[in-house]
């Protein structure tokens, strides 16, 4: 019989810090040596970050049982293979909290990771009576499907190019412009199956046609994290990152005791199933960062996967606070993730322009879960105030089309403050006030928006071409304006006098502002400079409309 154990088997890619160099290692290497490794190497950033949050899976479910030393906490009550059995007296939040400063002091995980893991190895087999991130061939043929409404007994199968997402080839859309040729597109190793297979539950689409069968109609899941725009903390080694998106005590557990419970813990699949129909998202951090968008079964034929799917219930992501890892954004009366699409003019919007999602700077909206468990630690001083606090989002953007929801491109950015920065709670408060800053860059982008429109009005006399000329010129804008607004960033400080440190930042605002200009002028057209005479009679030329700007921007400032 196959077997192909996680634990042991190396599958998962890293960057060694004293190399430098990628290698691939297991289950139990990663959790015993994580303070070795830069980060995680996957194919894409974004299975990086799936890849991530199961690993978090596991860490949130040992360490809310089980302390720094691998001793149950005194409240609580496990079995012989470390899973929850009940509480036996009050939950006490400063248990986990030790837990969590014991581990950052000892700068690596302890044994009772790998403890945990091997209790339960039966679990962790590709293969086997309970095949990995599966259900068996025994729970596939005993759950109903249909397709269109009428039942089938095999679910859509998929190519290796459909969960590939270097590749996200459809039957219908051949990916023309793919890493791979048509004849390997569907070639695969086991170990890059397995990251992919993960990924996939998080970044579905809606190709597939199979679903599970349920007495009420519903729409396929396109994958939990397919629907957020994340946000993460990136540390200086993978031990660092781990621990510092190991989210122990969540805010929206109100100071109770919530048994995490990934989805290798349920007694069979078809109890998950069950669970899945209710639509309801979980109340744990475990169980969503393990969360099926399809029912997968594997068949191998001469060595090659027979991949057959069938879609689970979409669940609704309204005011899922229990995720942690997205900015939000007001929808009516609920928070929603502030997900981002192909059809938004903001695709490419750098991180720190939308702060204000990442902080709550007005005490109106609500900030990720992240940020706040990481001003939790900072508050109750388990990490430093001058720490760097490194933020980081990945997000997938499909393709626009409803009917398939394939993923068309990966976006990435970052951005570092300090913590006492962050969490400033002074008289001086500097999160509102970087926010200010970052409004009055934005005024004056909306007005070299304004600027460079008119400008390719007279160039053009055409208004789809003058758009596209100010969106070009924009985004090289704040592309410019980019990396001197990090750096000044992440080099504030609560010591720092805030007025003079604004006014250095729009002295360099100013800089990049008239070399923006000097490029508009030196690249002007003969009709640019002549221009022509306006509604009023007075003549409007590139200089006119530079100087009229360069007025605006003095106003603002």
């Amino acid at each position: 019989m196959k077997s192909f154990n996680l634990i042991t088997e190396p599958w998962i890619k890293v960057v060694e810090i004293s190399s430098g160099h990628e290698k691939k290692v297991s289950l139990e290497e990663i959790f015993r040596n994580a303070q070795n490794y830069l980060c995680l190497s996957g194919e894409m950033k974004s299975q990086d970050l799936s890849i991530l949050r199961l690993l978090l899976a596991i860490l949130t479910t040992v360490y809310t049982r089980v302390n720094a030393e691998g001793n149950p906490y005194e409240w609580i009550e496990l079995d012989d293979n470390l899973k929850f059995v009940k509480l036996v007296d009050d939950y006490d939040e400063d248990d986990v909290l030790d837990t969590w400063e014991d581990l950052y002091d000892r700068g690596h995980f302890s044994e009772a990771v790998v403890e945990y893991l091997k209790k339960n190895e039966d679990r962790f087999d590709f293969f086997g009576e309970h095949p990995f991130y599966q259900a068996s061939e025994k729970e596939w043929n005993e759950t109903e499907k249909t397709v269109n409404g009428k039942k089938t007994d095999d679910g859509t199968v998929l190519g290796i190019r459909q969960i590939n997402r270097c590749i996200s080839e459809s039957g219908n859309s051949p990916s023309l412009f793919s890493p791979r040729s048509f004849l390997k597109k569907d070639d695969i190793v086991l170990d890059e199956l397995i990251r992919w297979i993960i990924m996939y539950q998080d970044y579905t689409g809606t190709t597939d046609k199979a679903k599970i069968s349920m007495q009420n109609k519903f729409s396929n899941s396109a994958g939990w994290l397919y629907k957020l725009n994340p946000v993460y903390a990136n540390g200086n080694n993978l031990f660092e990152t781990m621990l510092l998106n190991m989210v122990l005590i969540n805010e929206c557990d109100h100071g109770e005791y919530v048994n995490q419970v990934p989805v290798w813990e349920y007694c069979n699949i078809s109890k998950y199933i069950e669970d899945s129909k209710k639509m309801l998202v979980p109340d744990n951090i475990a169980a969503l960062y393990t969360n099926w968008s399809r029912l997968i079964n594997i068949v191998w034929e001469n060595d090659k996967p027979i991949i057959h799917v069938a879609g689970l219930p979409a669940l609704d992501n309204a005011n899922a606070f229990v995720e942690p890892m997205t900015i939000w954004k007001k929808n009516k009366d609920d928070f929603v993730p502030a997900m981002k699409s192909i059809k938004s003019n903001d695709i490419n919007k750098a991180m720190w322009r939308d702060f204000g999602m990442y902080v709550n700077v007005n005490n109106e909206d609500v900030q990720p879960g992240i940020v706040s468990w990481l001003k939790f630690l900072k508050d109750n001083e388990c990490i430093k105030k001058d720490m760097m606090i490194d933020l980081s989002s990945v997000s997938v953007i499909n393709d626009g089309n409803a009917t398939s929801q394939m993923p068309a491109l990966e976006i990435s950015d970052d951005m570092s403050i300090k913590a006492e920065v962050l969490f400033d709670n002074s008289i001086n408060y500097w999160p509102k006030r970087i926010e200010d800053i970052i409004s009055i860059t934005q005024k004056i982008g909306n007005e070299y928006n304004k600027l460079t429109r008119s400008i390719g009005m007279i160039r053009f006399n055409d208004s789809g071409r003058a758009s596209a000329f100010a969106k070009k010129r924009g985004s090289e804008f704040y592309a410019e304006l980019n990396s001197p607004f990090k750096d000044w960033l992440s080099n504030l400080t609560n010591d720092d006098d805030r007025e003079k440190k604004l006014n250095e930042w729009k002295n360099t605002l100013l800089i990049i502002v008239q070399d923006s200009l000097n490029s508009l002028m030196n690249g002007a057209t003969y009709m640019e400079i002549s221009g022509y005479l306006n509604e009023k009679g007075n003549i409007e030329n590139i200089f006119t409309l530079i100087n009229q700007f360069r007025s605006k921007v003095y106003n603002i400032l």
